[in-house]
Formats: structure tokens, C-alpha cells, sequence
């Protein structure tokens, strides 16, 4: 049997002027049938442009982001709308343009920049698609059948065979990055392949990367990386890029020569996955096979359904706070991002929204989030009276494509709801609304037996509760956190319970003590008598400011409050995130405008106003409590994410800067936060997802990342 040695060089290419995040992101390669010029072989769409399979080579069409929002915008503006656009978290998201911020009655201007990547002196190719997904589409342009296009089939894969003689190219999507593959089998040489890039300003190589410069800006490969398998193990070898005035080649060192090297470069692209109607990402998981859901809302028709998805149809919504109507758009992909499982839409004719997402270990995905909707698909009758806003659990099975268990539940005011509606004025902080997605705040989870549980919060004093909760009354104030525990198939609510004291409460997050199976619900209040045993916890007494975090145990059967506790400063705090890890220690994530303590911590960044707190189990005091960020009297970040791994080290993701300033929330942007070597991105423009890792007992930063685009606004989504 031959041997087979593989060398692989990886090159990543960043578009700095593109939007480099999008919810759904595997470019997917549609086939050309006539519907466009036959120039073309295969297209996909970017957010901000294409990419277009040529019989030599392939061209990348890229417009400006600030065009194309203020002509989405200008759009928009003459329907009425102030609806966001190009989110990137739709919760926390982008840039948001008005009638009066948009002259409508004056031309706009889209600038974009095409070039050409060929292959010198290749030969006519057998170009082979593969991997096809399950949809088609159909292109009715213009009056004449005789040039209308139907059942065009989309591919995730095409292969170019001998491109040179021994040489083959095949371009892929993985994990939601462009990919191509040069294979160079033992008789081919690898000097032969040249790549002439047509139409870019200037090409060189700085630090080792490829620099692309364009009318819209640089663009830039990075270096490549290269490896060979030899006997099932890796060795990293020597590939650089070479120019050549406006040819790239590949300068490999030390391979095996009379085997199969594989040139592996990666594009990373930012794409939508197709849909025409504009989607917000608000929530993700991961299923225990490594599968990837997502979940966000869909304004109208257009949004990429699969065949034989449970709801494949736009059912309408109500345009409250002028953002337009919108349903609940969930999708899942294959461990890899290679697949997209299915998509579908889950909605009734008001609005919905996805805020906490949960897989179990069959796959079924369980949404927890709220509904105006007064059809919104249900399995059973609604717990309470209903009306204005409920809150939803949605059990919904691991094809997409049918309802497992679905309920509404709530009272006659807002529930799901903290304080106020996204949109809705005034803008700015407000209460325990301290960000511009914090409306959206609430969190669901499984126990080991399926039962299904959600903090949220309520404005209804007839919030339905049950008999025997911890809590049986209303606390008072504008609102009180919600707990709920539901059976695997949500037939049944087993409780359903208040917490909350005089004055404005809700409950965030949510996590079960693996020891014991207690609740330790985490959220934020303004009251200062919240209920609970509070001897010998870190903070007896409401410490001041606008607002404080808090943390409260609750028995398993909901029966009882077994300790509360105060987070918090003379500064206005807010706990966003509870996590436990294997030793049954509590941590606790969120943020700060004041002094939080630092303690028993060999890593902490003076005047950061982000904090991560390992907490006792019943309460009493810290392990370590540790501050990150940069020395500013307001947070740089809007934090979504919070895990604990199993090496006991602290990851946290958020967003910062874009629309919480825009909307004059508290927010100092994520400009000069630290990252660290191995980053994917090491710069920001002040507006972007931001990724942070501790080091088990607080000892070192880990790792630091941004990742977004610069120039536009940014935010992000996860669980």
C-alpha cells in the first residue's frame, strides 16, 4: 500500500473592513445554470459581498459596511423602520439609523472593490461538486421563462481535478471558514501553481503575512502554517508565502517529495447562511455530540428553512417599538459547521425571542425565551391567566422537526420582560437595565432526569405560582424574578415560585449544585430586604448604588429559600453569570462601577469593572475573587457567556462599545483590553466581542481575544 504524506500550510485571510461575524456562518456554493454569467461556476454570498467560482481561479466582490447599512437603513426609514441592521448579536448589536439620520431623498452610494485570483497556466479543469444540501432554489428573474432557473442546487463542496497536471483544488467550508485544498500528488510539481491576483492595489508580505490591498482597504492572509502526518504523527515544516510583483506562490521546505503534499489555505469569510429577511442571534449551545445550535429572531419571510422543519413559514408579529415584526429562527449544525441540520421557524402572530438554549443527550433542544403571541404553538393550555408578553419553554426534537413539549406561562402584565422592551424609551440604563440587551436576560437548564428549569423575571402579580413555592406572593417594585421547574416534556409544572423583595428583582441565571441538586439562582435587584437566611453570607445588607447582584439557594423541590446573599459595592453591580465546577464551588461573573474586591488572586487588572468571584458553597465568603478590564469607571464589556471547565479555569465572552454608547448606556468600549499571543484577533476599533480565559485559583490570563470588524458596530451571542 502506498504511503500517503500529507503537508499542509494553513493561511487565514481577514477582510478588516468586512463584517467578520455573522450568526450563521458556512458560505455555501450555489451552481450556475444559466441565471448568472457563464463565467461563473459556483457563487456564494457574503454579508458584504460574494465569492464566485471561476473555471481558473475565483473572484471576491467586497462593498463597504457603512454603504450597505445606510442603504439597509435608508430602506428601512421608508417603510417606517428603525429596525438594526447587520447585527452581530441581535440583542446586543449594531448600529441603528433613523428616518432623520437617513436622507432618503438622496442618491446613496454603495462602493465595492472586485479582484481576481487565477491560476497561471493551469489547464480546463473537471470541476465535481459534492456534498449537497437538501434545499434548491429558484431564480424567476425578469419576464422571460425561457431564461428562468429552477431546482439550482446548492453544494458545500466543489472539487477542481487537475487544475495542473497532478494537481487538484477543492474548496470546502469548515467551521464556517473558506477553504481550499491544493493537492499535489508525487508526479506534479509544486513550483507550477501561481496564483496572479487581478485587481488589488498592491500584494506583499509583511511579518510573514500576505497583505492585499484594495480600494476599500487591506486585506490580509496570515501566515502560513504547515505540517506533514507521517505515520500518524504530526511535524510542523517550513511554508512561506513568495510574491512576486502580483503572484503568490508557496515556498515549502523539507517534505517528502515522492508523496502527496497538501496545500491547505483557510479564508476566513463572514457570512449569512442565506437568509433574505434580517436575523439577530441572541442565544447558542452545544449538544453532548458537538453539535451547535442557534437561535435568534427572523423579521419576515426568507429565512432558510429545511425541508421538513417543524414551523417553515414566517407566522407574522406586531411592529412595537418600531423594530417591525418578528418569530423565534432556531438552527443546528454539525459538530464540524459542515452540515446545517435544519433551520426552522417558531412563532405565532406577535413577537418572540429565544433568550437561553439547552440540548439534552439526545439532542431534543429546550428554548426558554417569551412570546406576545396569543397562538404561539403550544402543547398544552397556558399556565396563568396569560397576556402581554409570556414567558415560553419550547422542548422542540433533534431533527427540527416537530414539538416535544411546548407551554406558555405567565400573568396579565409583561413577563420574560426585564424593565423594558429593547427599544423602548427612554434610552440609557435603567433600574436593573444596565445594558441594551439586558431586556432578553433569563436562562434555562437540565437536570441528569430531563426537568427543565428557567429564572426570568415578571411584572404580573398574578404570576401563577404554586402552592407549597418559597415564595407564594408578590415581593413588590416593578417587578420580581421568576423560578420555574418543569417535567422533561413540560406536561407538567412541578413549581413555580416569586423571589424578589420591595422593589425591582430579576433573576438572570441559574445553575444546580451537582452535590447536592440545590438551586443557586443569580440575578440583580434594587430591593434591600430581598427574602432569604442571610447570616454569615458575604453580604447581609444591600451595599449601595443603583443596584447589586445577588445569589439564592433554593431546594431542589422549590419548597424552600435556604440562603440569599448581596454582591455587590457602594457601585451600581450586575451578576450575569452562575456556573459550578466539579468540587460543587460556585462562581459567579458580571460587573462593576465600583471597587469589587480582589482576594487570594495572583491575576487582577487595577480598575477593571468586569469580575469573576469563586465562591464557599453555602455562601459564606470567597475562594478567590479576582477584576479584569481597564481601569475606567464603566465596564467595557456587556457579558453573555460564563463556563467553568473541568481543569477548573473561567471563561467568559462579551461585547462592548457599538450601540450600549449609542444608546448612552454605561459602557467604555473594548478598546485596551488585554489579549494574549495566540488570539485570533489582536486589534479592535472599541466595538466587538471580546473572549477572556482565567487560569484555575485566579493565577494567570489564559487567553484574550476580539473578534469582530472594524469600522461598524458589534456585539455577539452564546451560552
Amino acid at each position: 500500500m502506498k504511503q500517503i504524506l500529507s503537508l499542509v500550510c494553513v493561511i487565514a485571510m481577514f477582510f478588516n473592513n468586512a463584517s467578520v461575524f455573522c450568526q450563521y456562518a458556512n458560505l455555501e456554493f450555489v451552481e450556475n445554470k444559466g441565471q448568472w454569467d457563464q463565467k461563473i461556476k459556483f457563487k456564494g454570498l457574503l454579508n458584504n459581498g460574494a465569492f464566485f467560482l471561476q473555471e481558473k481561479g475565483f473572484k471576491v466582490v467586497l462593498s463597504r459596511d457603512e454603504d450597505l447599512d445606510k442603504l439597509t437603513a435608508s430602506f428601512h426609514a421608508q417603510q417606517g423602520s428603525k429596525k438594526e441592521t447587520l447585527h452581530k448579536r441581535t440583542s446586543p448589536a449594531s448600529k441603528i439609523f433613523t428616518p432623520a439620520q437617513v436622507a432618503t431623498d438622496e442618491p446613496i452610494i454603495v462602493h465595492s472593490h472586485a479582484y481576481d485570483v487565477e491560476f497561471i497556466n493551469a489547464a480546463t479543469p473537471t470541476i465535481t461538486p459534492d456534498k449537497p444540501l437538501d434545499t434548491y432554489s429558484n431564480y424567476f428573474i425578469g419576464n422571460d421563462p425561457s431564461v428562468w432557473k429552477s431546482n439550482v442546487k446548492t453544494f458545500q463542496a466543489v472539487t477542481y481535478n487537475n487544475l495542473y497536471h497532478g494537481v487538484d483544488v477543492r474548496y470546502y467550508t469548515n467551521n464556517g471558514k473558506l477553504k481550499y485544498d491544493i493537492i499535489v500528488n508525487p508526479s506534479a510539481d509544486v513550483n507550477r501553481i501561481a496564483m496572479q491576483y487581478d485587481g488589488v492595489e498592491d500584494l506583499q508580505v509583511k511579518n510573514e503575512q500576505l497583505v492585499i490591498k484594495t480600494s476599500l482597504g487591506e486585506t490580509r492572509e496570515l501566515a502560513p502554517y504547515a505540517y506533514q502526518v507521517i505515520n500518524g504523527v504530526k511535524k510542523e515544516v517550513v511554508c512561506r508565502f513568495k510574491v512576486t510583483g502580483k503572484t503568490v506562490q508557496f515556498t515549502v521546505s523539507n517534505y517528502n517529495r515522492n508523496a502527496i503534499l497538501v496545500i491547505d489555505p483557510t479564508l476566513i469569510f463572514s457570512t449569512f447562511s442565506g437568509s433574505t429577511a434580517d436575523n439577530w442571534g441572541y442565544t447558542a449551545t452545544y449538544g453532548a455530540d458537538g453539535s451547535f445550535y442557534a437561535g435568534g429572531i427572523v423579521f419576515g419571510a426568507g429565512f432558510p428553512t429545511s425541508p421538513g422543519a417543524f414551523q417553515t413559514s414566517y407566522a407574522g408579529g406586531i411592529n412595537e417599538d418600531n423594530s417591525g415584526g418578528y418569530d423565534i429562527g432556531i438552527m443546528k449544525f454539525s459538530p464540524n459547521g459542515s452540515n446545517r441540520i435544519y433551520a426552522t421557524y417558531i412563532g405565532g402572530s406577535g413577537n418572540e425571542q429565544p433568550h437561553s438554549l439547552v440540548a439534552d443527550g439526545e439532542g431534543n433542544l429546550v428554548i426558554g425565551g417569551r412570546t406576545s403571541s396569543t397562538n404561539f404553538p403550544t402543547t398544552g393550555p397556558t399556565v396563568g391567566t396569560g397576556g402581554d408578553y409570556d414567558i415560553i419553554l419550547t422542548k422542540l426534537n433533534a431533527t427540527g422537526s416537530a414539538i416535544i413539549g411546548s407551554r406558555k406561562i405567565g400573568g396579565t402584565a409583561k413577563d420574560g420582560v426585564n424593565i423594558r422592551a429593547k427599544s423602548a424609551n427612554p434610552r440609557g440604563p435603567e433600574s436593573i437595565r444596565r445594558n441594551y440587551g439586558d431586556d432578553a436576560r433569563s436562562e434555562v437548564v437540565l437536570d441528569g432526569s430531563g426537568n427543565i428549569y428557567l429564572a426570568s423575571s415578571t411584572q404580573s402579580q398574578n404570576f401563577p405560582v404554586t402552592p407549597g413555592a418559597f415564595q407564594t406572593t408578590y415581593g413588590g417594585g416593578r417587578q420580581d424574578g421568576v423560578l420555574i421547574k418543569a417535567s422533561p416534556d413540560l406536561n407538567n409544572i412541578i413549581f413555580s415560585s416569586f423571589l424578589g423583595g420591595n422593589n425591582d428583582d430579576a433573576a438572570f441565571v441559574l445553575a444546580l449544585n451537582p452535590t447536592n441538586s440545590n438551586l443557586y439562582i443569580g440575578g440583580n435587584t434594587v430591593s434591600a430586604n430581598l427574602p432569604g437566611d442571610k447570616t454569615g453570607v458575604v453580604n447581609a445588607t444591600f451595599q449601595g448604588g443603583v443596584c447589586d447582584g445577588f445569589v439564592s439557594i433554593i431546594s431542589n423541590d422549590g419548597s424552600s429559600l435556604i440562603k440569599t446573599s448581596y454582591f455587590g459595592t457602594p457601585g451600581d453591580d450586575m451578576l450575569y453569570g452562575i456556573q459550578f465546577d466539579k468540587f460543587s464551588y460556585p462562581y459567579i461573573m458580571g460587573t462593576t462601577t465600583g471597587s469589587w474586591p480582589v482576594f487570594n488572586a495572583g491575576f487582577s487588572q487595577p480598575g477593571g469593572k468586569q469580575f469573576i468571584s469563586k465562591l464557599k458553597p453555602d455562601l459564606s465568603g470567597y475562594e478567590y475573587s479576582t477584576i479584569y478590564g481597564t481601569n475606567n469607571p464603566f465596564p467595557n464589556l456587556s457579558p453573555i457567556a460564563f463556563l467553568v471547565d473541568k481543569c477548573e479555569n473561567v471563561y467568559v465572552s462579551g461585547w462592548g462599545g457599538s450601540i450600549d454608547i449609542e444608546q448612552k448606556y454605561p459602557n467604555a468600549g473594548t478598546s485596551g483590553l488585554t489579549v494574549t499571543a495566540d488570539a485570533i484577533q489582536k486589534n479592535t476599533d472599541g466595538s466587538d466581542f471580546y473572549f477572556f480565559v482565567l487560569e484555575k485559583n485566579a493565577a494567570r490570563q489564559l487567553y484574550g481575544s476580539f473578534f469582530g470588524q472594524f469600522s461598524t458596530s458589534g456585539g455577539g451571542s452564546g451560552e
